[in-house]
């Protein structure tokens, strides 16, 4: 691959992301302080007639608040779709998340490990772990309600979360299991499908495909792009939607009737924010698979390799 000095990434992963947010911040300030006279097309021709120095800056600024987008999405968002659902290298072999929060045991735990579970230290970490969850459900949550509600309630969970076909799901695991006792190290730990649920397994298996499929390396670059910035978009979206939201609450008036006009509008920024978190899964769930099945496809990898 060509090491570019401005990529693909940085223009998807934080110059779009970073301007999208900019103009939402104009837009919605816009819009909040003359609801009467906005029009879009106007406020857009007028923000794009700058001079060099301006857009220069803008440059600038977008590409640099991009990258904290990207931080705190890899954070936040990421995050939250890994423990709501799992890793997808694990969901498309049919390894289910069982809960958001930190269970009790874990699963599959033995009954003579299951003290291990029952210690003070472990229900405190327990306890500490399912507090930063419940804050990362307070900070996305325009998010979490409306995919909750569609995503789980609808079932529109199983466009980005579902397993593959049996076969497939045996195909994938045998060739990884392979893959990694043929590199194991002198450790002698030998890996059967028991182990694959609680092990990071997938990163061996990206690397290994990355090295060895020179003629797919571009198309996982492109998901990895491709996913970042659906990932920043969720996080530019839900900043969006406390931004307006808090305005909205400035405006409200007990004394005239209800502004339906913003509440629908808080509805869309909450619908664009589920929307760009099923687009990243999906694209997520792409780029993991498509590592998956080089390595299903390689004839290299062979039992006892």
């Amino acid at each position: 691959m060509k090491q570019n000095p401005f990529s693909l990434y940085d223009f998807l992963g934080y110059l779009i992301p970073g301007s999208t947010l900019i103009y939402a911040y104009l837009i919605i300030v816009k819009w909040s302080n003359n609801i009467s006279d906005f029009n879009l097309e106007k406020l857009l021709s007028s923000l794009s007639e700058s001079n060099f120095q301006d857009i220069f800056f803008f440059v600038i600024a977008a590409y640099s608040l991009g990258h904290l987008i990207s931080f705190v999405s890899s954070i936040t968002i990421e995050k939250y779709g890994n423990w709501r659902y799992g890793y997808p290298s694990k969901t498309v072999i049919g390894y289910e998340k069982k809960s958001y929060w930190v269970l009790d045991t874990e699963p599959n735990t033995s009954l003579t490990d299951k003290y291990l579970y029952e210690t003070d230290t472990a229900k405190s970490s327990r306890r500490q772990k399912n507090f930063g969850r419940f804050i990362l459900v307070l900070f996305i949550l325009p998010l979490f309600l409306i995919e909750y509600i569609i995503g789980i309630k609808l079932n529109f969970k199983n466009f980005y979360s579902k397993g593959l076909d049996p076969y497939l799901m045996d195909c994938i695991k045998e060739k990884t299991i392979f893959l990694l006792n043929s590199i194991k190290n002198d450790t002698n730990i030998h890996v059967d499908e028991s182990k694959l649920k609680t092990i990071d397994f997938n990163r061996i298996v990206h690397h290994y495909a990355f090295e060895n499929s020179k003629e797919h390396q571009f198309r996982m670059v492109n998901y990895v792009a491709l996913y970042g910035f659906l990932r920043n978009l969720v996080l530019t979206f839900i900043f969006a939607f406390w931004f307006y939201f808090i305005i909205s609450l400035k405006t409200i008036d007990l004394d005239l009737s209800i502004n339906w006009k913003m509440i629908r509008w808080n509805l869309v920024i909450m619908l664009l924010s589920f929307i760009s978190f099923m687009a990243y899964m999906k694209f997520y769930r792409r780029y993991t698979l498509e590592g998956l099945m080089l390595i299903v496809v390689d004839k290299e990898i062979k039992d006892g390799a």
